[in-house]
């Protein structure tokens, strides 16, 4: 049961999305250039702030079910063994 929390937590936090490979029409030859630059470029282009994946919301769900359900059979089955270590012992 640990087993599937924990899987279906790790999916949650996956990234989903397929990745962006670079066109080779677009990479060019390096050529040597006189100027270089000195730092990073500023206004590089930024990925758009998409939210929260419905999908994501849905797995973030499911996982926290998964975990509620596990806390409440483990804690049922601690209190059966307490009953149990208390009648072989008294």
């Amino acid at each position: 049961m640990l087993a599937v929390c924990l899987v279906v937590l790790a999916g949650a936090f996956t990234v989903t999305g397929v990745a962006n490979a670079t066109d080779h029409v677009h990479v060019a030859a390096v050529q040597p250039t006189d100027t270089v630059s000195p730092g990073p470029d500023i206004n590089a282009p930024q990925q758009p702030d998409t939210g929260v994946n419905p999908e994501t919301r849905r797995k973030l769900w499911i996982g926290g079910i998964a975990l509620v359900l596990f806390a409440l059979v483990y804690w049922r089955n601690k209190k059966r063994w307490d009953k149990w270590r208390k009648a072989k012992k008294g």
